[in-house]
Order: C-alpha cells, then structure tokens, then sequence
C-alpha cells in the first residue's frame, strides 16, 4: 500500500503531469511498468483514454486492480524480459515511468525493441524518470509540506541511478542508432526528465 499512498500526494501528480499533457483523449495506450495504476488511472478517467497497464509484479497488480475497479482499463501480468502480449501496432502511445533506469542494458534494450513493435506508425514513447538532480534545500523550496514528506524517500532511493541514467543519455543515444526522433525536456523543477521517442 505504501506505493499507492505515495501515489495519492501532490509531488507525485506534479511528476507525472508532463506525461498527462503528451497524451491525447483518442486512440490506445500501453503502461509497461504500471505499478499500483496511477497514471492509467489518471488518463481513463479524465481523458476517457483506452489504457492497458502491464507489470511483472502480482502485488502490484492487485493494487490497480483496486484502485482502477470499475473501469475499463486493462491489467496484465508480464515476465521479465519476455515478449509482450500484444500484436504489432496496437497503441498509439507507450508509457514508461520509474523503470528503465532500474534495469540493465540487455533488458532496456528489449523492452524498448518490444515497445517499438507494438507501437503504431507517428506514434510515441514517453519514458518519465527522476533526474538525480537538485538538492535538499531546492526540493524543500518546491515540494514542502507534510502531506509531501514522501518524496525525500523518493528522492533518495532513486537519485544515484538517476544521475547515471540522465548522464549516460541511454534514450538519446539509443535513438540515434535506430533512426528515430528524440527529445528532453526537464520537469518538475529539474527533479525529473521527460523523454520522447517518435518513430
């Protein structure tokens, strides 16, 4: 539950709205990495967004279960490094957030081959991490409050790999060798990095 309730606080809105304002209301949306369902959440119910969440994680899965009861959001459970369930060309859009910068080069490296088959021509992945970057006082001044006090656990338990992650620039690269358009753009008053990748 401890996911879910970090989910429910305004620093973690404030995360993922950069991410809300790249998608549009028509067409369908695949989550990798989905967690307790936040963003999938978010997007169904006010954009009317089709969205399907997948995650290795039964535990995590039960809980967007509960919190996306009632909608018509799509949960399934995928293994590591496996094909994805899906047929070529299915969704407009992917999603990908707090995840790649946790795995290893072979395993972003298929997730992203895999992610690019089930996308549809003009369509886009959009990979949201923490940057690594900023400080204590700078997050204070930002993100203060009681009801914010999880995201100094966030930033702490995910700086390191994100300041390797955002200095390797793995996406940009990454790109490049596959032809394919890129961009960033830092958000959340530099404590998070919004990447898109059109193909």
């Amino acid at each position: 539950m401890f996911f879910s309730n970090l989910q429910e606080t305004s620093w973690y809105r404030a995360f993922l709205n950069p991410v809300i304002d790249e998608i549009g209301a028509e067409g369908k949306l695949l989550d990798i990495g989905t967690g307790s369902g936040k963003l999938i959440q978010i997007l169904s119910s006010e954009k009317g967004v089709n969205c399907t969440g997948v995650d290795t994680s039964e535990e995590m899965l039960e809980e967007a279960g509960i919190k996306l009861k009632g909608t018509n959001v799509s949960l399934l459970k995928i293994e590591p490094n496996e094909k994805l369930p899906f047929n070529d060309s299915s969704f407009n859009y992917i999603t990908i957030c707090n995840v790649l910068f946790h795995l290893s080069k072979e395993s972003i490296d298929f997730l992203l081959k895999e992610a690019q088959r089930v996308l549809q021509k003009g369509g886009k992945i959009i990979v949201l991490t923490p940057s690594g970057k900023g400080n204590i006082l700078k997050l204070s001044k930002n993100y203060f409050s009681m009801g914010n006090s999880s995201i100094y656990i966030w930033y702490y338990a995910t700086k390191n790999r994100a300041r390797l992650w955002s200095k390797g620039q793995y996406l940009k690269q990454y790109s490049i060798e596959n032809e394919l358009d890129y961009q960033s753009t830092s958000t959340m008053h530099g404590f998070a990095q919004l990447e898109i990748i059109k193909n």
